[in-house]
């Protein structure tokens, strides 16, 4: 079980170790479990992944792909009958915070490439048309693109109580606006809405946050037409994350083409997600697996 990942050395950035563990329970034998997780760091302009492990207890039939976004995925089959998931993922990463402020640009110049097109129209999750005037009134004058995402931005953080269980997976935009409370998947999806309202395209983002041990977290990356795509993490009212303090697993329309583990099981019971943890550990360079079950334990 002792898998040691690596050392980057003598690249430029920071050298991050991350873990990632979650436990499954099921009332009843499960005699069949497919699952496709997407825990796997791309590689991009803000990160280099140099080692990554994903291994679920029991063991899976792994199917490794790439999807229509280009997440790294994974199809885990486990056919062991089992009463207990587990599923572990480890890895080294590079990160590369940005150098310098994006350039602004006029919203009127933004123009529109067909391949971004998904990421300015509706999903089940994001009703951009329905916040067009909202969006409209938190930017005001705003006439640049780094300016209206810094508005929005701002304005969720300083509106949006963070409060965990106010929300389920399915709460939409219009009703976090009405509660003005909410997770970080809820004020993601807030901006992708209010950003599409006002034609900036704008994906989902889901990964891990430096440096205290939690969960999965997400923000935003907005395209910017001469620098690509440039996250923000509307939770902390940042119109442009430090990318050094995050890890990105996968990118989606809205949370549902971006979601770490989802699958389906066969069993005469029910299950439920019974503990999960993340960890990012900056300067470390080597990692195990059980690192990562370490995070959260036997039971």
């Amino acid at each position: 079980m002792q898998t040691d990942l690596g050392d980057p050395s003598g690249e430029t950035g920071i050298v991050a170790a991350y873990s990632y563990a979650a436990r499954y329970v099921y009332s009843e034998v499960v005699v069949q479990n497919d699952n496709l997780l997407r825990l796997t760091p791309p590689t991009d302009a803000y990160q280099t992944r140099h080692r990554s492990v994903l291994r679920t207890e029991p063991p899976s039939l792994l199917e490794r792909y790439q999807d229509k976004l280009g997440n790294i995925t994974h199809r885990a089959q486990v056919r062991d009958p089992h009463k207990e998931l587990v599923i572990l993922t480890v890895g080294v990463v590079r990160l590369e915070a940005l150098t310098q402020r994006p350039a602004e640009v006029a919203l009127a110049s933004l123009a529109g490439e067909p391949s971004l097109e998904r990421f300015l129209s509706a999903t089940p999750l994001v009703q951009p048309d329905q916040l067009v005037d909202d969006a409209r009134k938190i930017v005001g004058q705003s006439a640049g693109l780094v300016e209206a995402v810094g508005a929005i931005s701002d304005w969720i953080h300083r509106n949006i109580r963070y409060i965990k269980g106010s929300t389920t997976l399915v709460t939409t935009p219009q009703q976090v606006l009405e509660t003005r409370a909410g997770v970080c998947q809820d004020m993601t999806h807030l901006a992708l809405a209010l950003l599409r309202a006002l034609k900036i395209p704008a994906r989902y983002v889901c990964g891990l946050m430096a440096p205290e041990v939690g969960e999965t977290h997400a923000w935003i990356e907005y395209r910017h037409p001469q620098q690509g795509w440039i996250p923000a993490d509307p939770s902390r009212g940042l119109s442009i994350a430090d990318a050094g303090d995050l890890i990105k697993f996968a990118v989606g329309r809205d949370s549902t083409g971006a979601t770490p583990v989802e699958g389906t099981f066969r069993t005469a019971g029910s299950g439920y997600l019974d503990s999960t943890a993340a960890l990012v550990q900056f300067g470390r360079d080597s990692i195990t697996i059980d690192d990562a079950l370490h995070l959260i334990g036997p039971r």
